[in-house]
């Protein structure tokens, strides 16, 4: 029988391998890549936030791959917000190759747009 232990670090590890992998892929791609966005609050009142990338592969097939489903503790500003999503996208290296993000309808979005444009 496998521990616990080991299963989540065998996750741990194949989440990372195919991360690279994913990364490596965006990163070399000519064009540029569409993000989503959403913002919401679970029933127990914990945030989340999810980003999905959106491009366009050398096959002209249109892709899209979830980046990143986390915690997003409040408040949940635009500004937090922003600096939520500009980390993330730090994290995988795509703070320059973004065309358009797209977000849901919230108040807090037109803070964050502006906070991105900078």
């Amino acid at each position: 029988m496998v521990s616990r232990n080991t299963i989540k670090a065998n996750i741990g590890k194949l989440y990372m391998k195919e991360k690279i992998i994913l990364k490596d892929l965006l990163l070399s791609i000519p064009n540029r890549i569409c993000l989503t966005s959403d913002l919401w609050t679970s029933i127990n009142i914990e945030g989340f936030i999810s980003l999905t990338a959106h491009y366009v592969d050398g096959s002209w097939m249109l892709k899209s791959k979830i980046l990143n489903f986390c915690h997003m503790p409040p408040p949940h500003t635009g500004f937090e917000l922003s600096k939520k999503i500009y980390e993330l996208l730090q994290e995988w290296g795509l703070e320059k190759k973004i065309f358009s993000i797209t977000l849901d309808n919230a108040s807090a979005n037109d803070v964050l747009q502006n906070s991105l444009k900078s």
